[in-house]
């Protein structure tokens, strides 16, 4: 099997990898986006069966990682500016070598040979005339028309209708179906809630000191990761206190979608030298409370992700 480049140095800037991955499931795309950014690298593998499988590379924590939070946080880093993403088609070897054959013969304005057997890849039928005599391929092998606009892939006519599963989608190594982790008691619940939302009102506070809206902020950064982590379409905070329905909620997963919201905040702060002092001051709490609250913030996973956003 060979890996085919689709499409090579695309921006992070201008790409939302969440909604690429999705449209490749959806054509049943098989192959690979791998993911580059100043020291850190991720691949995310798809299958023709829309299996998933990711792998990340944090060159600067040292960790290697899989599943649902890999997944997560490569989402999350896929929107850093500056990153180049690579799509590449995984085809078979007889396939490769009758597309080189067909590219050859096109170059030449000759006709391409026939291929051994039926392909499964993109249609490369050539119907129309390029300005320099040249015949133009009608769709691409990368399955967009000259238009720009996606093109269906062909499909055997004898092939059986593939029903593909609702989205979000499953894993193919079920690496978070493994990791899964039982419902939270009433008094587990509470006490993350709490844990949570007295940090959110340290926070708070600090920026009341330079008349800045906590609130508002949290709610606007909440609303740009959202699709990411859905529950925190319905999570509200006020005065301190986080106030959220489900009762079924994973810890992990609702503990890095929070602190996800607050990196965004404290990033802002410390990129305006105006806001310099209000930063400084918010990290030496944070740090104090954790330092207070340490067996607590242990025991939900709290520590390393904080401890990470503030640099310690």
């Amino acid at each position: 099997m060979k890996n085919r480049p689709i499409h090579e140095n695309l921006d992070t800037s201008f790409v939302n990898l969440s909604a690429l991955i999705k449209y490749l499931r959806r054509r049943q795309f098989a192959g690979s986006v791998r993911i580059e950014l100043s020291g850190y690298e991720a691949d995310i593998y798809l299958t023709a069966e829309n299996g998933l499988k990711v792998r990340e590379y944090d060159h600067i924590a040292g960790r290697i990682a899989e599943g649902e939070e890999a997944l997560q946080r490569i989402l999350i880093r896929a929107r850093e500016p500056g990153g180049i993403i690579n799509v590449y088609q995984t085809v078979g070897e007889s396939e490769a070598s009758e597309k080189k054959a067909r590219e050859i013969a096109v170059e030449k304005n000759e006709a391409a040979p026939s291929p051994a057997h039926q392909s499964n890849s993109f249609p490369t039928e050539v119907k129309t005339i390029n300005g320099n005599g040249k015949p133009k391929p009608e769709f691409p092998v990368n399955g967009f028309s000259a238009d720009g606009k996606s093109a269906p892939p062909t499909e055997k006519p004898s092939a059986p209708k593939t029903i593909l599963p609702k989205l979000p989608f499953e894993f193919s190594n079920q690496v978070e179906a493994r990791a899964k982790q039982p419902a939270l008691s009433a008094e587990e619940r509470e006490m993350l809630l709490n844990l949570t939302g007295e940090l959110l009102g340290t926070v708070d506070r600090c920026l009341a000191t330079a008349k800045l809206e906590f609130p508002s902020a949290f709610q606007k950064a909440c609303a740009e990761i959202a699709a990411d982590y859905p529950f925190l379409a319905t999570l509200d905070y006020g005065k301190g206190r986080i106030y959220y329905a489900d009762a079924q909620a994973n810890p992990t997963f609702f503990v890095a979608g929070v602190f996800e919201a607050l990196r965004r905040i404290l990033n802002k702060l410390a990129q305006n030298a105006k806001f310099s002092e209000v930063h400084r001051s918010a990290t030496q709490r944070i740090l104090a409370l954790i330092h207070q609250r340490r067996p607590f913030y242990d025991r939900f996973s709290m520590t390393r992700p904080l401890e990470k956003i503030l640099g310690a």
